[in-house]
Parts: C-alpha cells; sequence; structure tokens
C-alpha cells in the first residue's frame, strides 16, 4: 500500500531528477521505437546513406572531444584537479581513436564517396568507446584532490606513446581487427564488449545519482544524464549485423548529444566555474565595501578587544615564564652566582638557574627555546620541571654528570607530546666548591662561555653540543662532558645568542668581540658590576631588544 508520505517522497525524488527521469525515457522510447521499425521490416533497417551523417557526427565529437582536453589541460596547474586531469587525456585518446576510425575508411575521396568501413576502422571505433568507459570510470573512483607524482607534461607525453603504440600494433597485426569485424559483418565478440561498456556507464550513471543526492551539485546530474545517453549509445548497436544499419546512425547521434553534456560540464567546471565564484565573490565584497563604513566602529572595537585578550594571554605566558625564573641565586663564601636579563618585546623563550645539589656541588644551566609566545613559555616550564624532577630520579650523584642529565632531558623531550620543529638549546654545568672544577656538556647552545681570568686574558669554552629536539627516532646523541678548573678571582660567563645577535640601527650585531673587550676592560669589577655593565651597554648598542638577553655569571670569590 502505498502511503501518503511514500507519495510524497516519490514526488519529490521526481522534481529532484527530472533531467534524469526525462533523458532515461527519452532514450527507452528510442530504443523502442527502432525495435519497433526493425519488427515491421522484418529484421535490420539498412540506411546506405547515412554513413556520410555518421562521418560528420564523429568529426564534430572528436572536436568536442579535443576541446574538452584543451579545456582541462590548461586549467590543470589553476584546479590541480586529478580527475579532471584524467577527463581531459581520455578525451585525448578517444578523439585520436575516432579520427583514426574516420581515416581508415576503404574510400576517403570525398564525404559523399564513403562507402564500406575496413576492419580498422571498426576496431578504432571500439577502442574510443573503450578508452571512453575506462576514463570516466576512473573518474568515479579517484579522488580529485589525490596527490599525483605526474604533471601535465608528463601525462601528455604517456598519452600520446599509448595512442602511436595502439596505432602501430593495430596495423601491425591485421589479424587482430578479424575478431571484431569480419567479411560478414561483426563478430560476437562486439557484442560482449559493448555489454561491458554499457554496464560501466550503468555502474556511473548510479554514482552520480548518489553524489548528486549527497552534495545536490547540479553538474552531477548533468553527467548522469550523460552517462545514460553513452549507455543506450552502447545498448543500441548490441547486435548489429551491419554498420549501415540506422542503429549505427542513432548510436552516433547519442554519442554527440552526450558529448556536447560532457562539454558542457567540465566547461563549467575548468572555466566558466571559476569566473562565476570570482564574479560571486566581487558582488560580495562590493556589498561588504558598501556596508564597511557602517561596520568598521563595531569592527575596530571587536578587534581591540580580541587584542586585549591576546596580549593578556601573552602577558600570563609571560608571568609563567617570569616566574619559573630565579629571582634569588644561592651564594656562599666560595663562590657568588648573578644573572642578567632583558626580556624581548616578543614573548622569548630564555631560561637559567642555579640549583644546589648537594654541599659541594652546584648545577648551573642556561638555555633557550624555539619560537616565542606561548609555546616558548610552555618548553620552558618543561625544561625547568624536568630537571627538578631528574633529582629524585637518577639522584644528586647523576646531577653532577651533566652529559647523563642532558640526556635524560633528551629521552623526556622525545617522549613527550612536542611537535617537531620545537627545540630546546642550552649548557648544563656543574661546579664544585672543593675542586674547582667547572663541568659542562653542551645540549646545542650556539654561543661560547667565557672564562675571564684576572689578568683580563679570555678563554672560550668549546660549547658543541646536540640540540634536545624531536629526533629520538632517528639518531642517539652522545653527550660529552667537559671539565675547566676555575681559580680564586677567575669569572666564567655563560650568554644566550639574544646578547651577540642584538642589531643596532645600522642593523650591525653588538658581537662577541665586543663582549669581550667589555669584560675585559672591566676585570676587575666582581660579578654583578659587570652584568649590570654589559646589559647597560647593550641596551645603549640597540634600540630595541628583539631577542631576550640572558647573563649568567660566576665568580670564584678570593678567599681575603
Amino acid at each position: 500500500m502505498i502511503t501518503p508520505d511514500l507519495k510524497s517522497g516519490l514526488r519529490r525524488d521526481f522534481k529532484r531528477y527530472t533531467e534524469i527521469f526525462y533523458v532515461l525515457l527519452g532514450c527507452i522510447s528510442l530504443l523502442i521505437a527502432v525495435l519497433l521499425l526493425e519488427n515491421k521490416h522484418g529484421g535490420n533497417f539498412v540506411i546506405k546513406s547515412a554513413m556520410p551523417y555518421c562521418f560528420c557526427l564523429v568529426l564534430i565529437s572528436s572536436i568536442l572531444a579535443f576541446s574538452i582536453f584543451l579545456v582541462t589541460f590548461y586549467t590543470y596547474n589553476q584546479m590541480m584537479n586529478n580527475s579532471l586531469a584524467i577527463v581531459g587525456f581520455t578525451f585525448l585518446i578517444s578523439g585520436t581513436f575516432d579520427i583514426v576510425c574516420l581515416l581508415s575508411y576503404t574510400d576517403m575521396s570525398g564525404i559523399s564517396g564513403i562507402t564500406d568501413p575496413s576492419g580498422k576502422s571498426v576496431l578504432f571505433w571500439l577502442l574510443a568507446r573503450i578508452v571512453n568507459a575506462i576514463g570516466f570510470l576512473l573518474l568515479i573512483n579517484v579522488s580529485g584532490q589525490r596527490k599525483d607524482r605526474l604533471g601535465r607534461g608528463w601525462k601528455l607525453v604517456v598519452s600520446l606513446l599509448f595512442i602511436v603504440t595502439t596505432v602501430l600494433f593495430v596495423y601491425l597485426f591485421d589479424g587482430l581487427s578479424g575478431w571484431i569485424y569480419g567479411p560478414v559483418g561483426l563478430r560476437p565478440a562486439w557484442n560482449i564488449i559493448l555489454a561491458i561498456i554499457a554496464a560501466i556507464y550503468g555502474y556511473n550513471t548510479c554514482r552520480m545519482i548518489i553524489s548528486s543526492r549527497k552534495n545536490g551539485d547540479p553538474l552531477n546530474k548533468t553527467l548522469a544524464c550523460a552517462f545514460i545517453i553513452m549507455f543506450f549509445c552502447q545498448i543500441i548497436t548490441i547486435g548489429l549485423v551491419s554498420l549501415h544499419d540506422i542503429r549505427v546512425l542513432l548510436s552516433c547521434i547519442l554519442k554527440f548529444t552526450a558529448f556536447l553534456l560532457f562539454f558542457y560540464v567540465f566547461y563549467i567546471q575548468g572555466i566558466k566555474r571559476p569566473y562565476v565564484l570570482l564574479s560571486k565573490a566581487k558582488e560580495e565584497l562590493n556589498e561588504y565595501a558598501f556596508e564597511l563604513d557602517r561596520l568598521v566602529d563595531k569592527r575596530t572595537h571587536e578587534l581591540k578587544q580580541v587584542n586585549q585578550r591576546l596580549m593578556a594571554d601573552l602577558e600570563v605566558a609571560r608571568g609563567i615564564q617570569q616566574a619559573m625564573l630565579p629571582s634569588v641565586l644561592p651564594q656562599n663564601e666560595y663562590v657568588s652566582f648573578v644573572s642578567g636579563y632583558l626580556p624581548a618585546e616578543n614573548l622569548s623563550g630564555d631560561f637559567y638557574n642555579v640549583i644546589r645539589i648537594d654541599g659541594s656541588h652546584y648545577g648551573i644551566y642556561i638555555g633557550d627555546v624555539s619560537g616565542h609566545g606561548v609555546s616558548a613559555a610552555m618548553l620552558t616550564v618543561f625544561t625547568f620541571q624536568r630537571i627538578l624532577s631528574l633529582v629524585d630520579e637518577i639522584g644528586k650523584e647523576g646531577m653532577t654528570i651533566p652529559a647523563m642529565v642532558l640526556e635524560h632531558l633528551f629521552n623526556s623531550f622525545n617522549a613527550a607530546n612536542f611537535s617537531e620543529e620545537l627545540y630546546i638549546v642550552l649548557i648544563y654545568g656543574v661546579y664544585n666548591i672543593d675542586t674547582g672544577i667547572f663541568s659542562y656538556a653542551s645540549g646545542g647552545l650556539n654561543t661560547s662561555p667565557l672564562r675571564l681570568r684576572p689578568d683580563g686574558s679570555i678563554q672560550e669554552l668549546d660549547s658543541e653540543g646536540f640540540a634536545i629536539c624531536k629526533l629520538g627516532d632517528f639518531i642517539s646523541p652522545k653527550f660529552s662532558n667537559r671539565q675547566v678548573m676555575l681559580f680564586p678571582g677567575d669569572k666564567l660567563i655563560l650568554y644566550t645568542d639574544g646578547l651577540v645577535e642584538t642589531l643596532n640601527r645600522d642593523k650591525q650585531p653588538y658581537s662577541k668581540e665586543r663582549l669581550k673587550d667589555l669584560i675585559s676592560r672591566h676585570r676587575k669589577w666582581n660579578a654583578n658590576q659587570m652584568t649590570q655593565k654589559i646589559l647597560e651597554d647593550v641596551k645603549q648598542f640597540s634600540e630595541k631588544i628583539n631577542d631576550d638577553v640572558t647573563i649568567l655569571t660566576i665568580e670564584v670569590l678570593r678567599p681575603f
């Protein structure tokens, strides 16, 4: 029993697919008319004079095929749609086979002189149908956005090679066409191949109807109509005995009609639709322009609010980062630790700390993280927390081995869910107040620690090392322990690249040479005075600090 809801649903489907229903009805009516005509004449209805018309229709269809190829070929770089590329080269191959089909007729003295086709001509006619069917099957099943290694130039070369190879193969092997066409007419293989091609078009039709139902694109309905016509184009030629049959003429008419629809679809898809979208965008832009005066105050206010929220978030991140930096460094009668810090205008990622490991050892680290803003603050928090947690994991003795600390930090960083472009560079060292030995290992910090002796001479310490980055799946870096003996009166200056890379108004960097000259001239100052002098000199040198400037000075105190 048909319910009102079912009637309403059928009515909606009919309205949605009116064009498809009408095309299907027209093709079925044409097929029935042919069957009735053949029944009236007691068999196949032959029209000897139909061949010139078939010739013209095939020629025009080939021109349409080449036009579709040109449209898709020259819009490929803009559209980057592999489906359109498949269609374009499909029409190039099938159109060429149709032209070769026409050139293979036994008498080409003129349109009126076209007589009987050769077996090769019929074979090329069939090959054109096969190529079209396969091409449209790929169109349905291959994603248009799929990454393609071959550019349009290589696709063209492959298509031309396929065309040349096929033509040579057909002409070199005369017996091949005998499977399709012989002295008595068309072979049974013809009907089998056409049935397979028709099945492909039937499948394509169903897929297009489903796609149209999902996305509502009217071009999918147009393609479905074209596939229906191509389906009946194959069906109507099944069972042919002679190529002068009226079915051949009707098949050419159906193919020409379908190609017109294909040209419309791919012209719209490749040329007209982008311009329509552009025109629509221009119209919308004009509308926005008319409304701009009225909305400018409102939008400006909203942008200010958004900017205030962003700045507030950055200030929170800056506060988190600043809170992690120690306000007071440990001191005793043997060694003094002094820090200096100039924050950049943009939230950056410098960090430093001095921790007391036991009664004789102090852990010192200074470093930088990649990027700016919230991500830099989060990396800083991670570094502080991870190093502090290592005290419990590897113990105080392990904390006195810099290479072990960096190795654990590297493994922890790779185990964490950080993106691949983030990294940390630092130097971790341990100062033993009993022996005066400063042991350290580099985690890729691109500045050289400077040892300032009481006489003003300077020793640059080796700081080569591997950064803390997301390469744990590919490499296991070996961090090296290095040692330097610090004597009373020595100062060791650790700093980040923001210091030596700060630029003045002439785009000249502050440089390591300027830093060495400054500390050598003020060698008699204590660590606090020297650190403050360096910061003052940087401020005078540069009007704008684009990267954090961080200094950590270790001074071995004299006994009196």
